[in-house]
């Protein structure tokens, strides 16, 4: 009796089978685990956000699943809802041509669900491509990379004004997540953009956006983010804006409860009712916020929208709500410090200087908040210098917003009888009354302030003032239209 011979050839086969097998049944099995999985990133992403995401729905299939993803974001009146295809891992092939590895645990393919009173708008402006897809890779370990594209645009269309023209360079937006850290980290690049309208023309050139960052110790967002844009344009005709080179860096932290964070604002040349400014830089640094005060304010916040959608009215809210939150803003800001170093601004008009430096001296966490008291430990330093050209410029664009508002709110007596004053006399007189009251002081063409507050003493320009005189005096100030 012969025994029979299993070759080589006919154990690979097998081997073949049985991987073929279990590279078949792995998906399924996988399926079961990620749909719980992504119930749970999806919460994570909500945590990290602060928006509110939520499953909707979500059909498993032996090797993809179906799922809807609804967004709220707040005062939208309805959520933004995404249609989802989940590939099951462990394999997926379709991403070797896009240059990356084939192994992931679940791959996302997802795309924006436009609802049925948003489609004549997209169809106007995105034909027939969807507004927003992206691709969510989620690997073994937790960690989630994702990214976004919304289609180039060139477009034009009627609306109730006449002819609308879009132009857009569309958007890649990259985004990295880790579930096991928390930490977040993505980049958002816009070639062009340009509306051009019977109203508006606007353009954006070169916008790109970096961030980074994870939750605190009192579940709020700390990283660091750049945006830069090299060129915003908005002619309306009568008024036109323009801003160049614009980066806007921004970094916050958390020690001890307390958030510390610094912002610098850059600008080669900023373009405003035909007056050019430039370079504009302001640096300023915010330290010592008591996170679980901010936290408070967050509640009362979400209180009061709440409140508000109930449909009581705002006088009611704001009167319920005013003593809830006059009871925390002394622990928010008591460990405070603030600097700003420098506000410069260059322009054809002249220059503007400032710098301030704010802090609560002689107390700590266990410290009462008591205003009074806070009052007596603030310690101040503030100085501006602004040529006098600039300094009437500026007056004169706040008198012509406050004659905008005016005639809204005005009679048409008081309207008439204002108009006929000019404007150079409103600037002067309110100059004037400036000097007279000491806020500033002229030297050399140049006005200047200074302030400083020390132990409940307060000096303006070198004289001494009663604090809280001063500030029962001056609420409700601004130029004298």
């Amino acid at each position: 009796m012969s025994t029979k011979k299993i070759s080589i050839s006919e154990i690979l086969l097998w081997l073949c089978v049985l991987v073929l097998i279990m590279i078949s049944l792995t998906p399924f099995a996988l399926g079961f685990k990620i749909k719980s999985d992504y119930a749970a990133l999806i919460n994570n992403l909500s945590d990290v956000s602060q928006l509110d995401f939520e499953l909707v729905q979500y059909e498993q299939g032996l090797f993809s699943s179906e799922a809807i993803l609804a967004v709220t974001i707040p005062n939208m009146p309805e959520q933004i809802q995404f249609k989802e295809q989940i590939i099951h891992g462990p394999v997926y092939f379709g991403l070797l041509s896009q240059g990356k590895s084939p192994l992931a645990a679940a791959v996302v393919k997802g795309q924006l669900d436009v609802s049925p009173s948003q489609q004549p708008m997209i169809e106007k402006i995105f034909s027939d491509n969807n507004p927003l897809v992206y691709q969510t890779i989620i690997d073994f370990s937790g960690e989630v990379n994702a990214q976004f594209y919304i289609p180039a645009v060139d477009t034009q269309f009627e609306d109730e004004f006449g002819p609308v023209n879009i132009q857009s360079g569309g958007l890649i937006m990259n985004e990295h997540f880790s579930s096991i850290t928390g930490q977040i980290k993505g980049d958002i690049q816009i070639p062009a953009f340009k509306v051009k309208s019977e109203l508006l023309t606007m353009s954006a050139e070169s916008i790109a956006m970096s961030f980074s960052g994870a939750m605190g110790g009192n579940d709020i967002m700390m990283g660091d983010s750049v945006v830069s844009m090299s060129l915003l344009d908005m002619d309306s005709g009568d008024d036109q804006f323009a801003l160049r080179d614009l980066v806007v860096r921004s970094v916050s932290s958390e020690n001890a409860g307390l958030i510390n964070s610094n912002s610098r604002i850059e600008a080669r040349e900023l373009l405003a009712s035909n007056q050019k400014f430039g370079p504009l830089v302001l640096n300023i640094s915010v330290n010592g916020i008591n996170a679980e005060s901010l936290n408070q304010l967050q509640e009362i916040q979400a209180d009061v929208d709440e409140k508000l959608q109930q449909g009581l009215p705002p006088e009611q809210v704001n009167a319920m709500m005013t003593g809830q939150i006059m009871g925390i803003v002394p622990d928010l800001i008591k460990q405070a410090e603030v600097k700003i170093n420098p506000l410069s601004v260059n322009s054809e008009l002249g220059k503007l200087e400032a710098d301030l430096d704010f802090t609560l001296d002689g107390i700590d966490s266990d410290t009462p908040a008591d205003p009074a008291f806070l009052l007596g430990a603030i310690s101040l330093d503030f100085n501006v210098s602004i040529d006098e050209t600039l300094l009437k410029q500026f007056i004169t664009w706040e008198l012509e917003n406050n004659q905008q508002t005016d005639v809204y709110l005005g009679s048409e007596l008081s309207k008439k009888t204002e108009s006929e004053v000019p404007v150079d006399q409103k600037v002067s007189e309110n100059i004037q009354g400036m000097l007279d009251e000491n806020w500033i002081v002229m030297n050399e063409g140049v006005y200047l302030t200074k302030i400083s507050m020390h132990q409940g003493e307060l000096i303006i320009n070198d004289k001494a003032v009663d604090p809280m005189q001063q500030i029962m005096s001056t609420m409700g100030g601004g130029a004298t239209p």
